[in-house]
């Protein structure tokens, strides 16, 4: 049955096996980091129009009774 589990499981992995899964973590990590990222600023963007637009909102202005 051990030759079903792959070498890195079984704690037989050479030295490029460990190499190769840890700079593939390392990618991984970097992707996550620069998707979170992106979210994050598209979070703040957002945030950031909807204090833009809640600023041009125009003010009601009172309509005397003399005018009608």
């Amino acid at each position: 049955m051990s030759i079903l589990a792959c070498p890195r499981c079984m704690s037989g992995a050479d030295n490029n096996i460990a190499i190769a899964a840890n700079s593939a973590i390392a990618v991984l990590f970097l992707i996550l980091m620069a998707v979170l990222a992106c979210f994050l600023t598209f979070i703040g963007y957002l945030a950031k129009r909807s204090k833009m637009a809640e600023e041009m909102v125009p003010v009601p202005v009172p309509v005397s009774e003399d005018q009608n």
